[in-house]
């Protein structure tokens, strides 16, 4: 029986890191730490092309790469295994987050009405058919839980979940064999206020768990069968490299020249360009997808 994911690690020509970012699972935080190890290397990318249809496909990844010379790592929401860029760049190796179906789902509700302007009651937003199961339609293309389990365990070099957020990024340091690469990192675009918002959708629970029946089950599958397989991959140094990361959490920070060239680097120059050819193209300055 082959390993889940042995043909992705076993690739050895895999030159460019793919981050497949859900919405409101960590990916954020998850973003901050590979701009930091990746540095001039790395591009939150998005769409550049009218036809892309929100999704980053092959003809964005050449202009990404002609933008940013050197180009080992991308991500972005629009970033996806199930796309032509899946097949016809076999030098990508994707990584992503899932996040506890339940907790994600009201969480993107409460982040698209307090920051993107929804005007949608939470009644509402239980009819709107594009967030149901939305990490199954994520990875799949659709809402297809075989499809969505095939594509995890054999297009994906590691695949975490925000609940073990702490031992991905020790595995994920071993699976990008990168002895430099650090991990630490702290807390980005966090929701507020979700234990008020959680006691309210309580009352909707039961069409909540409908609306993610998908969801859940790919959860479970990747929590229980992906994820133990990880571990076991990784070998008998896997609780002492946990703690030594746990110990360093705090201490061993990007440093501040680090931060300033990151931040520069996609105000000054990754954004604008983008935004400009977006424009060119017919799509909207702004925008992830």
């Amino acid at each position: 029986m082959i390993p889940i994911g042995s043909n992705v690690r076993l690739n050895k020509n895999k030159k460019i890191t793919a981050f497949v970012h859900v919405e409101k699972a960590a990916g954020t935080t998850l973003n901050h730490i590979l701009r930091h190890n990746f540095l001039l290397r790395y591009i939150d990318v998005r769409p550049l092309f009218k036809e892309s249809k929100g999704l980053f496909l092959p003809k964005d990844l050449e202009v990404a790469k002609r933008i940013l010379p050197g180009l080992s790592c991308i991500s972005g929401h629009s970033v996806t295994a199930s796309s032509a860029l899946y097949d016809l760049h076999p030098d990508i190796q994707f990584v992503t987050m899932l996040r506890d179906p339940i907790k994600r789902y009201i969480s993107q509700y409460q982040h698209r009405v307090e920051q993107k302007g929804l005007r949608l009651s939470f009644d509402e937003f239980l009819d709107v058919e594009k967030y149901k199961d939305f990490q199954t339609k994520k990875y799949a293309g659709e809402n297809n839980l075989e499809k969505a389990k095939e594509i995890l365990r054999n297009r994906f070099l590691l695949v975490g979940y925000l609940e073990a957020y702490d031992e991905f990024l020790v595995l994920l340091k071993k699976a990008l064999n990168n002895i430099n690469f650090n991990p630490n990192y702290s807390h980005r675009n966090r929701t507020k206020n979700q234990g008020a918002m959680k006691g309210f959708a309580d009352i909707h629970m039961e069409r909540v768990i409908e609306n993610n029946a998908n969801d859940l089950a790919l959860y479970k599958y990747v929590t229980e069968e992906l994820y133990p397989n990880y571990i076991a991959e990784y070998g008998v140094n896997f609780e002492k490299d946990f703690e030594k990361f746990k110990t360093n959490l705090q201490t061993n920070k990007p440093p501040v020249v680090k931060r300033s060239i990151d931040y520069i680097l996609r105000v000054a120059y990754i954004k604008p360009v983008t935004g400009i050819i977006r424009l060119a193209n017919g799509k909207p300055y702004k925008g992830s997808y």
